[in-house]
Parts: C-alpha cells; structure tokens; sequence
C-alpha cells in the first residue's frame, strides 16, 4: 500500500471515529435522569355547598279579625270605686279557626245613631303583653278602668250622655259597638278612660 493510500485511509478512519463519538453522546438520553413526563392537571374535588333552608315556619295563627270576635262587656268583680268602674271587655273568637289577640284594643265612647265620638279615646297601657291564642269558642279579656265624669271640673269635662263604646281589637281598624250608656267627658282633650293588654 502507498503512503497516500495509508494516510488517505487513516483520514477516514478518524472521521469514522469522531462521527460515532458525537452520535453516542447527542442521542441518547443521559444516564441518570428519568424521561420527563407532562403533569396532570389535577381537577379540584367538588366542594359540598349547604343545603338551602327551609322557609321559616309561621310564628303563630293569624290575628283575629273584627268580623271574628264578639265582643261584650261585663263588671270586673275585683275592682271599682267611687270615682272609677272598671269593666271587662270579653273576646269571644266565634271564627271557624284559632286566632290570636296581641296588645290593648282602641276605645272610645260614642253617641247618636252614628257612632259620633265623644272625648278622647282610652289611653293604652304601655305593656303590649303576649299573644294570646283563642280556639273557635274561646275568650280573652282586657281591663278597662273609666274615670266617673262627675269626678272632674263640669267646665273641663264638658259631661255628655254616651250610648257605648267602639272598641278595636289589637291590630284591626274595624270597630265592634258595645253598649255602655252613661256620662262622659266630651272634652277631646280629657281622656279619662285607661285599658289594658289582652289576656288569656
């Protein structure tokens, strides 16, 4: 073999050589490390949302409407005196379903065919009290306590015949007539009747 065929040849020997060297250490995956994997987009576990609640329950029975209640008025056998009667308004639900009373009721003393107020109207007692629940057939009572007309100033109390009472049940606007004919104070700034809350 010539000199030129053997350097020709080492020549190509080398260039073998480098081309496997640089093929082995590009390629493949370097020892030691793991082939990368994509992570998983992990989805969030559902939260547990509470349950909606219920509406609440009504609190009670409806209030008793005028059109629902007798009304009448009795002596109060504890009290009384010579300068004050006080009486008894009775509640009496003659409705088909149970009701319920809350507070004082409205009272005024009325004249003539057309229920024409007379004086002022009886001042309530602060106290509202609980309610009361009247079944079909049951009564509740309140207390009303009326200064006498003769006990005041004729020229104050400006005295004037009454035929009863307009009494308005806690919470309604419609009024029950109860007989009660006596004198009064017609002067509208003289009240001189005092009633109190509902009771059972």
């Amino acid at each position: 073999m010539s000199t030129t065929s053997k350097i020709t040849f080492a020549a190509v020997a080398v260039a073998l050589l480098s081309a496997c060297t640089s093929q082995g250490q590009g390629g493949g995956t370097p020892s030691g490390s793991a082939p990368s994997v994509p992570a998983r987009s992990q989805t969030p576990s559902p939260v547990a949302s509470a349950a909606p609640e219920s509406p609440a329950a009504a609190s009670g029975p409806a209030a008793c409407a005028s059109a629902d209640l007798a009304v009448a008025l009795t002596p109060d056998q504890g009290g009384g005196g010579m300068n004050q009667t006080r009486l008894v308004l009775a509640f009496t639900n003659r409705g088909a379903v149970e009701c319920a009373l809350q507070g004082s009721p409205g009272v005024s003393f009325v004249t003539g065919d057309g229920g024409t107020q007379v004086g002022a109207p009886a001042t309530r007692e602060a106290d509202g009290g609980p309610a009361v629940t009247l079944l079909p057939g049951a009564s509740a009572t309140s207390t009303l306590a009326i200064t006498n007309a003769d006990v005041f100033d004729p020229a104050e109390c400006a005295p004037a015949d009454v035929r009863g009472l307009r009494v308005y049940p806690p919470g309604e606007t419609a009024a029950v007539f109860v007989e009660q004919q006596r004198k009064a104070c017609s002067a509208p700034e003289k009240s001189t009747m005092v009633v109190g809350p509902v009771q059972g």
